[in-house]
């Protein structure tokens, strides 16, 4: 199949043949460039390939001799799916982005083709003509939960997800030649977006989902164009009127497209800006490479805050809640751990923190001895496998008197009990009555002469006896 194929992009001859050739759909996923997957026959047979952005780095993921072709990252960076027909005919397997834990999806004696991931990760929408023609069905990432969406006599086919997951743009034969479509991605409201005699395919979701790249015939050469994500404002990027280019792949930060083309004598992987600028060969191989697709990468760690703990002041039977609010902007939390240690952070004891509100994350420290000094810090670490801890905090289980330490409580006993003493003294010499002192008598004069009468000494100048009243003088 990929023999011909070479024939016919060498000749530039039959377009309609081209219809009948598996070619991948897919959407880039938002996050830094990674590495570019690919298919190359450069061993005799298809596998699959990846290598860095610029080319280099080549290293071969699958070995056998079956064909493996068709390979979309997941929106992870983390997992590749592909076809292969290793089993008698193709079915859609998946492996790790190294190339290990091969499995298989689908088995089914139709052909499942043209793998795309979700922009969650949880389907994968395909092709397949096991109800009697090509449709595009959709199933759980494990293989599970097989639902056809489509449902047409003509061909369907060639899914790509928009990066927010409420679409799926598609190709199909419906309205009497290639045309590009998209539909809910339920498989309702399907609404065409070109409308031409000629062909169009490929369709690619920029990573903001505003754009959608797709390869079409319509200037007598297979270019690669970009129209807005409503089918409008219809733009050519390539422009080769000897060289076919065909099936373009976002980067994942949106600022380049990589594409197929035909050199003249074999296919190759390109390059381009998304403006159509500065068209590179990445691969510029003898041999033929198909299929680029584009490896999101999430380089930003999330962001741990606001970490606390309750009680403030445990004591030896109190359990310790942790709360942090963890966010994260690129593919989304993976975990969101507890640690903590008891012997100064030689070893760490880790609890899996659960979900409470929002963005809000709950976490339990077991209770501790009395004396015991516990650190704890916060990790989380998200799906592109950045990580990231809180600084550390620490507390120390005590027993507490009414919310107080024994000593301070103590202390403040004693300090209260000496107050009330002086307050009592105070009160009670307040309370008693002093003893008025003592008059000192009036002067009296010394007496000048006594009472004949009484013998009552008479001061001076006394007429009467104050006695018996005698008159003295």
């Amino acid at each position: 199949m990929y023999v011909e194929r070479k024939k016919i992009l060498a000749t530039l001859a039959i377009v309609a043949v081209l219809s009948s050739l598996t070619v991948p759909m897919r959407a880039a996923f938002p996050g830094a460039n990674g590495k570019i997957v690919f298919e190359s026959d450069r061993d005799g047979d298809g596998e699959i390939y990846v290598m860095n952005s610029d080319g280099s780095g080549v290293t071969q993921l699958t070995n056998n001799i079956a064909w493996d072709w068709h390979p979309v990252w997941s929106p992870d960076g983390s997992k590749i799916a592909f076809v292969s027909d290793r089993d008698g005919n193709a079915e859609i397997y998946v492996m790790t982005a190294t190339g290990s834990a091969v499995t298989r999806l689908t088995n089914n004696v139709a052909d499942d083709n043209h793998p795309a991931w979700s922009p969650d990760g949880t389907k994968i929408a395909f092709r397949s003509d096991r109800d009697g023609n090509d449709e595009i069905y959709v199933m759980s990432a494990t293989g599970s939960g097989v639902t056809r969406l489509t449902n047409d006599p003509s061909y369907d086919g060639w899914p790509a997800w928009s990066p927010d997951g409420s679409e799926i743009a598609f190709n199909s034969y419906r309205d009497g030649d290639m045309e590009i479509y998209v539909m809910n991605a339920d498989g309702s409201s399907v609404t065409q977006l070109t409308n031409n005699a000629d062909y169009d395919e490929c369709p690619n979701w920029s990573p903001d989902g505003s754009k959608i790249a797709f390869d079409s015939d319509r200037s007598g050469n297979l270019e690669i164009y970009v129209m807005n994500a409503d089918g409008s404002s219809v733009t050519q990027l390539t422009n080769n009127p000897v060289d076919a280019f065909w099936g373009p792949a976002w980067s994942p930060d949106g600022t380049k497209i990589a594409f197929n083309g035909w050199s003249g004598s074999d296919e190759e992987i390109y390059v381009m800006n998304a403006d159509g600028s500065v068209q590179t060969d990445l691969t510029n191989n003898p041999a033929d490479e198909w299929h680029p697709d584009w490896q999101p990468v999430d380089l930003t760690p999330p962001v741990v805050s606001d970490v606390a703990r309750n009680p403030q002041q445990p004591q030896p039977a109190d359990a310790v809640t942790v709360t942090a609010t963890v966010t994260d902007v690129g593919f989304g939390l993976k975990t969101v751990t507890l640690r903590y240690s008891t012997d100064g952070g030689a070893t760490w004891t880790d609890v899996a923190m659960t979900v409470s509100t929002g963005s809000t994350y709950t976490g339990t420290i077991p209770a501790k001895p009395e004396g015991t000094i516990v650190q704890f810090k916060v990790k989380a670490e998200d799906k592109g496998g950045n990580t990231v801890e809180s600084a550390v905090a620490s507390y120390t289980s005590k027993t507490l008197i009414f919310g107080l330490e024994p000593l301070m409580f103590y202390a403040m006993i004693g300090g209260l009990a000496a107050v009330i003493v002086i307050v009592v003294v105070l009160v009670v010499m307040r309370g008693r009555k002093p003893k008025a002192p003592p008059v000192a008598p009036a002067y009296a004069p010394p007496p000048t002469g006594f009472c004949p009468t009484c013998g009552t000494p008479i001061p001076p100048g006394i007429v009467f006896c104050p006695k018996c009243g005698r008159r003295i003088q």
